[in-house]
């Protein structure tokens, strides 16, 4: 297929082949043909609502691992909107390990939140012109009356009890703010503290070992960037390869009209394709070797879960 073709067109146009598995295998040989290195993929549906960084991937992701295990060079290709930091840092640990002579992460479209962090603390981060990182500071989520849970920045929390505090400092009177203060639990503002206290010690353990390793006296700039809300405001807010190279990161651009770029930009979107025609598949881990699909059926209607390195109702989405 050549760079100027319409990728995903045509592999719409294919429909849902049985050939589909050996067309992504024979891609994933490709590309580590370009690269010497060994390809791992980890890509969640965009669509499913437990398309999360969740401990239910480790196993999956060890079987993965464990089919390159003679390698020591390897690339993870991951697409995810983030989740539970705990287990983002679990498989940065577990690529690590396996990988110990060089481990790069390549973000074919979107990287967010402890996604993110399992980028950070590569040697490499691969991006194209359209990829992104983004922040990493923590999500908690507040119980609203109807039942349902809304996902609010950490520090947007304590921010907003701050102004509070000076209002009435400056003399406004306490018993406006009342009813607003009754519904806040104390543990609330802990759960905050320490949420933000976690992604800021897990960038200051992971950069100097991962992209920042040449540049290490960065790093309380960094976590002031990603984590501080100094720099970016929205959680959700796009850092591409040129933001990430003024950060510091040690980026790697791929050239969009490259080989390698073309390569990686049709196994995305083949393995996206066949999320989206799998029923309940929330995410594919896949390998030269190995290829699975998590599907979850039982536990779709639920909010994403909370993460287990802060107490309930915290989330690092």
């Amino acid at each position: 297929m050549k760079p100027t073709d319409p990728t995903f067109q045509k592999i719409i146009e294919e429909g849902s082949p049985a050939s589909a598995r050996r067309i992504r295998e024979s891609l994933i040989k490709r590309i580590q043909d370009i690269t010497k290195r060994k390809l791992i993929i980890y890509i969640a549906s965009m669509t499913h609502p437990m398309a999360s960084i969740m401990p239910l991937d480790v196993p999956i992701f060890e079987d993965m691992l464990r089919t390159s295990s003679e390698a020591t060079r390897a690339d993870l290709m991951i697409n995810s909107p983030g989740g539970d930091a705990n287990t983002a840092e679990k498989l940065l640990i577990m690529c690590r390990t396996r990988f110990s002579d060089e481990f790069n992460v390549i973000v074919p479209n979107f990287a967010k939140s402890a996604a993110t962090m399992i980028a950070l603390g590569a040697d490499k981060i691969y991006m194209g012109y359209l990829s992104e990182l983004g922040p990493v500071d923590p999500q908690i989520s507040v119980p609203l009356p109807t039942g349902q849970v809304q996902f609010v920045p950490a520090r947007t929390y304590l921010g907003g009890l701050e102004r509070i505090r000076e209002r009435i400092a400056n003399g406004e009177p306490p018993q406006v703010y009342l009813p607003i203060l009754s519904q806040i639990r104390p543990e609330m503002i802990k759960l905050c503290e320490e949420a933000i206290d976690f992604s800021a010690e897990f960038l200051r353990k992971w950069l100097p070992q991962g992209v920042l390793k040449n540049s290490a006296s960065k790093v309380n700039e960094i976590v002031e960037a990603l984590v501080g809300g100094a720099r970016y405001k929205s959680h959700g807010q796009v850092i591409d390869h040129g933001e990430a190279i003024r950060l510091g990161l040690n980026i790697e651009l791929i050239e969009p009209k490259s080989e390698f770029w073309n390569l990686l930009w049709e196994l995305y979107l083949r393995s996206i394709h066949f999320l989206n025609l799998s029923r309940n598949a929330a995410k594919l881990f896949e390998a030269e070797a190995s290829s699975i699909t998590l599907n979850i059926e039982a536990i779709q209607a639920m909010p994403r879960p909370p993460s287990p390195s802060q107490p309930p109702a915290s989330s690092p989405l």
